[in-house]
């Protein structure tokens, strides 16, 4: 069967003590060190990544709130233009009106004055017509301040026979 030398056991056994001490204390320690370190370091990495996504997003929220604030600006600035150009294009509209009906009295104006220059001018040729007419009808012998005084009476009774109609 096997036989166990003692010795050797014994020599074996302090030998495997003696190397755990030396792997414990050079070997295992450092790498127990070194495996915590790296631990540390990435926790501190992911915390770091979790505090900068944490200020993106709260970058990006307040792009997102200062672009609809932009936005927002914008839409009432566009109202605003189109609000005072409508009010613009009143003002013109209501000048440009009171300019053409100052102008359509002032032509009626014009028209109204000059109607009666042309009826005194029709007037006054009727007149002379009439009296030269008149002499050459009468004679000579009907006198002048007659004369004008029935030319007269014509004219006042066309006028009012115009008026009637």
């Amino acid at each position: 069967m096997v036989e166990i030398n003692l010795a050797l056991l014994v020599t074996q056994v302090v030998t495997f003590l003696i190397a755990m001490v030396i792997v414990w204390k050079f070997f295992w320690g450092p790498l127990t060190k070194m495996m915590q370190d790296r631990t540390k370091k990435i926790s501190s990495d992911i915390e770091r990544a979790e505090d900068g996504r944490r200020v993106v997003e709260s970058l990006e929220a307040e792009y997102h709130w200062s672009l609809s604030e932009i936005e927002e600006q914008a839409r009432k600035e566009i109202n605003e233009a189109i609000r005072k150009g409508n009010h613009a294009k009143e003002e013109i509209l209501q000048d440009a009106r009171k300019e053409a009906q100052r102008e359509l009295e002032k032509a009626r104006a014009d028209l109204t004055l000059e109607r009666a220059q042309v009826i005194n001018g029709l007037r006054q040729q009727v007149s002379e017509i009439s009296l030269a007419a008149l002499e050459k009808v009468l004679g000579q012998g009907v006198g002048r301040q007659i004369q004008k005084n029935l030319l007269d009476e014509f004219i006042t009774e066309v006028e009012q026979v115009e008026k009637v109609k």
